[in-house]
């Protein structure tokens, strides 16, 4: 189980955070985020960064219930208070009185820009009531949309970690579970997310998804009472999460005995969509030319039309995060992206195949974080003799 580190990068993430110089500060909401630039774990929290010319120090505002916990995870940079009456009215009491704004002030000084996609509407009006006209609020769609993209190499330990516990969970799942027993679909998923949880002390990155026969057809499949069967593809989509940050993987075996020519033949389409897009993923490429290379392998085996999720997207302390790589994405791949590619191609009825790896994209060359083999292999792992 991986041990507990004391992020040592937070400081130069607040640093890279754009305040303009034309605001008061910039209010961060969403809890992704404000783990991302405080430590911060609990699930209540909110950000101030002042604007830097006009005085003033970043505040943390959470309740009663995270006051320790507050203490001992943020750094000595970052102020603490405490809302008792919910935190718009402490955050507005904390925006007044952290920023000196100046006498004969230009119009517009003291803006607050805010995250429009992650503050509920109720809560901006009572801030916006709270901080009265001399603080108006100012949405900025971009404030956080690339505020985590570009991964440091605290992050990137992290999310391989992650895929380690990950990976190691699905061998020790399979070598215990007797599968010629037919087990649930939602009886493999429970065990799974425990072995997850096992292996880091922290909760799965998601609801393991367990699909078995023709529910494989089904790409976001809630495990139910299915029972595995000789025969059916089994298509896993699982990850482990290290200091909240997550690993997603995919991959679909055979339950027993010989596969059948058109399992064979969708495994293969779909081991060779991967392989195209991993291939095409790099510092500079269009993400929707990634993607495209996914669909042209899937197109060759005349499965193009069977595959309609995107073909990846950003990975973190959210299971989805920017870039986005998909057809309509007009993102590039850049270096310090962490990112998932994740073909797949569903036939309903029968089954479906989908093949999920973690990429590191570098200057010269993109880089996969997991290393479980993609290849069709049975669920049962051949036992090893001495």
């Amino acid at each position: 189980m991986p041990g507990p580190r004391r992020e040592t990068c937070l400081p130069e993430r607040r640093r890279r955070l754009i305040v303009s110089d034309e605001g008061a500060g910039v209010l961060i909401t969403r809890l992704a985020s404000v783990r991302h630039l405080t430590g911060f774990t609990g699930s209540s929290g909110v950000l101030w960064i002042p604007n830097p010319g006009l005085g003033g120090r970043p505040v943390l505002v959470t309740d009663s219930r995270y006051e320790e916990q507050a203490a001992r995870e943020v750094d000595e940079e970052i102020g603490v208070a405490i809302a008792s009456r919910g935190w718009p009215r402490e955050m507005a009491k904390v925006i007044a009185g952290s920023v000196k704004i100046p006498s004969g002030r230009p119009a517009g000084l003291g803006e607050v820009e805010f995250d429009p996609n992650a503050l509920l509407v109720s809560d901006f009006n009572t801030l916006e009531a709270a901080l009265g006209p001399g603080f108006p609020l100012t949405p900025n769609r971009e404030l956080t949309e690339d505020l985590r993209r570009t991964k440091d190499r605290e992050e990137v330990r992290a999310i391989s970690d992650a895929i380690v516990a990950s990976e190691q969970a699905l061998r020790e799942l399979r070598a215990s579970v007797d599968w010629s027993k037919r087990p649930a679909e939602a009886e493999v998923a429970a065990r799974l997310a425990v072995l997850l949880r096992l292996g880091t002390g922290e909760a799965p990155a998601f609801e393991p998804i367990v699909a078995s026969g023709p529910n494989s057809a089904l790409p976001h499949h809630t495990p139910g009472s299915r029972r595995i069967r000789p025969g059916d593809l089994v298509l896993f989509d699982f990850g482990a999460r290290v200091d909240g940050y997550r690993a997603d993987i995919a991959r679909t075996f055979l339950a027993a005995g010989d596969p059948e020519p058109w399992q064979e033949a969708l495994h293969r389409a779909v081991l060779e969509a991967n392989a195209a897009a991993r291939s095409a993923a790099a510092a500079g490429e269009e993400c929707r030319e990634v993607d495209k290379s996914a669909r042209n392998a899937l197109d060759r085996h005349g499965l193009a039309d069977r595959f309609g999720h995107s073909t990846g997207h950003g990975l973190g302390l959210e299971v989805h995060e920017p870039p986005s790589i998909s057809r309509v994405s007009e993102q590039r791949l850049m270096p310090g992206d962490v990112v998932t590619i994740e073909p797949g191609a569903y036939l309903p009825g029968r089954g479906g195949v989908r093949i999920e790896d973690v990429l590191v994209i570098g200057s010269d060359r993109a880089r996969s974080l997991s290393t479980l083999p993609r290849h069709l292999l049975p669920l049962q792992p051949e036992k090893r003799t001495t």
